[in-house]
Order: structure tokens, then C-alpha cells, then sequence
């Protein structure tokens, strides 16, 4: 596993913001730079309000890149402790579950590993199966299954990023990645607003 080398660090308060949350006036920010080999450097910020606990992160690539898909093919329970930097407009995909978690208003990017993805993944699915009955949940469980053995390391799996921005990676040297065309970016989550800042 490659290690994640922290360049820098910084806090300070924003007095004049609002959170989204509790309107309250007043929020703290804590900045820490990664520096990410053949990628980069990369900003994680993560917001908070003293008053309501509300918590906000968000990752940026201090360098310019191309939008990108980045895919690892994922054999072994080692391969589960791998860092995946995901920035707030990637798309996650894990094809053999037929899982997705797509970008949103309120997404939020994350520095994690393999291993914390697919806790992500299992978290939404077990969200969404609050209100899944017959057929649905019955596949709902047999994902969750598979996310089960592929945590033991017992069940091979891709995991796929696709950012229209390029601010997220997996920090393999087993990671393959390539630039995304036009067509790709337009079936994409913010993949318009990439093709025009490209323009």
C-alpha cells in the first residue's frame, strides 16, 4: 500500500458563515494537503458548526487533470487497505454487485480505503432497504452478501471512479486509469458541467 504523506495543515473559523443545518452564524474548517505520488497534491477540507455537530467534506486536486476513470481490480484482502481519494463529483461503481453511489447536491468527497468503500456502500444500501419489499430486497440482501465476502477478502471485485473533474484516484501502482471522452462524460453526474469548463 502506498502511504498518503500530509504536507500540511490548517484551521480557521468562518465568523460570517451560516450552517445549512441550524443557521447558526459561525463555522470551523480544518484544511489537510495530501501529497498523492503520480497524482498530486490534494485538499481535504472538512466543516464544521460548534453548535449542531454538522459536518461537511470535500476533496480537491490542487493540480490540474483530465476527466478520468480510474478502476482497480481488487484479489486480495490486502488489496482492501488501498487509499481512494474521492472527490465530491466522482461516481463509485462496483460492477459485480451492481452498485453505485452517484454524486448529489449535499456528496461529499472522502480519503479512505477499499475497505471503507465498501462500508459506504453497504451503510446506503442499508439505508435504502428501509424500504425495499419482496424482489428488491431480496437482491438488496444478496449484495449485501457479497459485500460481506468481499471484506473478508473472499469475493474478487472492480472498483471503478469516474470524476469529470479528475480530483479522485486509487493510490495503486495496480490502478488503471484512463481519460474520459465526450459520450462518457454526458451519461455522468456534473460530466456537462466538465465538457463545458473544458471549452
Amino acid at each position: 500500500m502506498v502511504p498518503l504523506a500530509v504536507s500540511a495543515t490548517r484551521e480557521y473559523s468562518l465568523p460570517q458563515a451560516s450552517c445549512p443545518s441550524c443557521n447558526c452564524i459561525g463555522l470551523e474548517v480544518a484544511d489537510v494537503e495530501y501529497d498523492v505520488e503520480n497524482f498530486g497534491a490534494v485538499l481535504m477540507s472538512v466543516t464544521t458548526c460548534r453548535s449542531c455537530g454538522f459536518k461537511h467534506t470535500d476533496i480537491s486536486s490542487l493540480t490540474s487533470h483530465e476527466p478520468t476513470a480510474t478502476s482497480l481490480n481488487v484479489r486480495s484482502s490486502g488489496d482492501l487497505r488501498i487509499h481512494v481519494i474521492r472527490g465530491s463529483t466522482a461516481t463509485v461503481l462496483v460492477p459485480e454487485f451492481g452498485a453505485s453511489i452517484e454524486p448529489g447536491l449535499n456528496n461529499e468527497g472522502f480519503v479512505s480505503n477499499v475497505e471503507g468503500v465498501l462500508a459506504r456502500i453497504e451503510d446506503v444500501l442499508r439505508f435504502l432497504m428501509r424500504s425495499l419489499k419482496g424482489r428488491k430486497e431480496h437482491r438488496a440482501n444478496l449484495v449485501l452478501r457479497k459485500i460481506e465476502r468481499a471484506k473478508e477478502g473472499r469475493l474478487r471485485f472492480t472498483l471503478v471512479l469516474k470524476d469529470p473533474f479528475g480530483n479522485s484516484t486509487i493510490v495503486s501502482g495496480n490502478a488503471k486509469r484512463r481519460r474520459m471522452g465526450e459520450r462518457e462524460l454526458k451519461r455522468l453526474k456534473f460530466g456537462a458541467q466538465a465538457i463545458v469548463a473544458k471549452k
